[in-house]
């Protein structure tokens, strides 16, 4: 029997399911990498947007943080405001300490006059003294002559003669004793009423003293917290450029990184997840750098409202002082303003003329109409022997600004100061409308009364001097304001009486404007010579 050998076989059915696995298995890899790969380009796309709003968001900060600057440039600006401000209460207070000053000079001319007053009543005693001990000789020695029973006739006349003199110097005497009494209790009560101006000077001044001095402090801390949040965002301002800066250099990684791998999928894969986490970290950078623009922003709000405190309490403060002329709080809503035009309004003293006084009681009368926060409706009226409404029959004109300003100066500027006072008729015009609403008055004068009503029938045919004529009507104005024109009435207040003084040299004149603006509810000031 033959042997025969098998046929080899290049492929057996062993070798066909190798192949077949290890051909599958090759396109099960090939399938996975390109899964893998597109998984990759489709992450770095979406890593792509994100970066792109992060760096959008990080211009907005940026935005943000310089508009930040720019408003505290404007706070920078406004502390400047504040320190003007205060420059100018200092000017304020230098003027109550020229104020102070001028009381002070009227307070010792008034103590000079009444020690002067205290000699004089001194002399007068002692001459009256004299008289009285003439007086007793020469009665005695009429006793002994009507004793005598050889005294003629004529030396008895002599001798009545004698004492009828001697009496008469004693009346004199008497009445010029009682006149330097009067003037001495003048002089006493006039000191006490300066005094008690000096004294509510020096209370003024030392309020204004201690509200510029909390005002002064209130805006040192206020600069100070402003300078701190300035620093404080200066920082955060650097710390947010490097962030920024180095988010754009990781942008610039990442875009680089994205590139590479969308060309090698393997090394995309190792690129987006660096990517990943770098987006991570500038994303905690950007949440961080929120944060503290956030606490910026809560500073920033803190020093606003502070400021804004700290500037109603100024404008507050300034709004008071700014309601004030010399001393006197300028309030009202429907003010009478009573201004002199007597002969002495247009001269410096009692012989001397000066054409530059009346334009400056009508400058002042402008002055303290400006002065008026609350000023709705004003008249104006002039007195001299008479008084007369400047503005029609006595109605209300309503108060315009700057232009009823201007309308007032330019009708009393055409105005010349003539003949006596008579400042009773000026206040009974005046409180002719206490019924329609006066509430404040302003007096602007340079003398006491010299005419009008208040004296008696044997007062007008006693030949009085001025000076005595200025006692007995001042009494009779100040008496009828009490009793009759500024008498309380229900539920309607008394009607505040202000004066300016000018230029009075007596001291009658300022204690009489004083007391008159004290007993109703005002205050007075007066006007020194330029």
């Amino acid at each position: 029997m033959r042997v025969r050998h098998k046929p080899p076989t290049l492929v057996s059915m062993w070798m066909l399911d190798v192949f077949c696995c290890a051909l599958g298995c090759v396109t099960l890899l090939f399938l996975l990498n390109s899964r893998m790969a597109s998984d990759a380009v489709r992450a770095n796309q979406t890593a792509l947007v994100d970066l792109a709003a992060t760096d959008q968001k990080l211009a907005a900060a940026l935005t943000d943080l310089d508009s930040t600057r720019l408003k505290l440039l404007a706070e920078d600006a406004n502390s400047k405001r504040l320190a003007a401000n205060v420059a100018k209460l200092l000017e304020d207070q230098k003027k109550l300490s020229d104020d102070k000053r001028a009381l002070d000079d009227q307070l010792a001319a008034a103590r000079k006059e009444k020690d002067e007053t205290a000699r004089r009543l001194a002399l007068a005693r002692d001459e009256a003294k004299t008289a009285q001990a003439q007086l007793d000789a020469t009665q005695t020695d009429l006793a002994a002559l009507e004793k005598k029973a050889g005294a003629t006739a004529k030396e008895l006349a002599a001798a009545r003669d004698q004492v009828a003199d001697a009496t008469d110097l004693l009346k004199k005497r008497q009445k010029d004793i009682d006149s330097l009494s009067k003037k001495d209790a003048s002089s006493a009560t006039q000191i006490d009423g300066l005094q008690k101006l000096l004294r509510e000077k020096d209370t003024e001044r030392l309020a204004l003293e201690k509200s510029m001095t909390a005002t002064r402090k209130d805006l040192t801390d206020a600069e100070a917290r402003l300078r701190a949040a300035q620093r404080a965002l200066d920082e955060q301002l650097a710390v947010a450029r490097a962030a920024a800066k180095a988010a754009a250099e990781e942008l610039a990684l990442a875009k680089a990184a994205a590139k590479a791998a969308a060309e090698e999928a393997a090394v995309a894969k190792v690129g987006a997840a660096k990517t990943a986490g770098e987006l991570g970290t500038a994303r905690a950078q950007i949440k961080d750098l929120s944060k503290r623009i956030d606490d910026a922003n809560v500073s920033i709000i803190d020093l606003q409202g502070d400021k804004a405190k700290l500037a109603d309490k100024f404008n507050k403060f300034q709004k008071e002082s700014e309601a004030r002329f010399a001393g006197i709080a300028t309030t009202g809503k429907k003010v009478a303003f009573l201004v002199d035009m007597s002969g002495s309004m247009g001269k410096r003293d009692l012989n001397t003329l000066d054409d530059t006084k009346w334009p400056l009681v009508v400058e002042t009368v402008c002055k303290v109409m400006r002065s008026i926060p609350t000023l709705e409706s004003y008249q104006v009226v002039v007195f001299s022997s008479s008084a007369s409404w400047v503005f029609g029959a006595g109605e209300w004109q309503a108060f315009t600004g700057e232009r009823s300003v201007e309308t007032v100066k330019d009708a009393l500027l055409k105005i010349k100061p003539k003949d006596d006072t008579n400042m009773y008729a000026a206040f009974e015009k005046a409180f002719a409308l206490r019924g329609t609403g006066l509430d404040t008055v302003y007096l602007f004068s340079d003398g006491l009364p010299t005419s009008g009503e208040g004296l008696t029938p044997a007062q007008k045919s006693a030949g009085l001097s001025e000076s005595e004529l200025g006692v007995i009507l001042g009494k009779h104005v100040r008496d009828t304001l009490t009793r009759t024109w500024n008498r309380p009435l229900a539920g309607q207040p008394r009607v505040k009486v202000n004066s300016v003084g000018f230029y009075f040299e007596s001291v009658e004149v300022g204690a009489f404007l004083w007391a008159l603006s004290r007993e109703n509810d005002g205050s007075f000031v007066g006007m020194s010579k330029p």
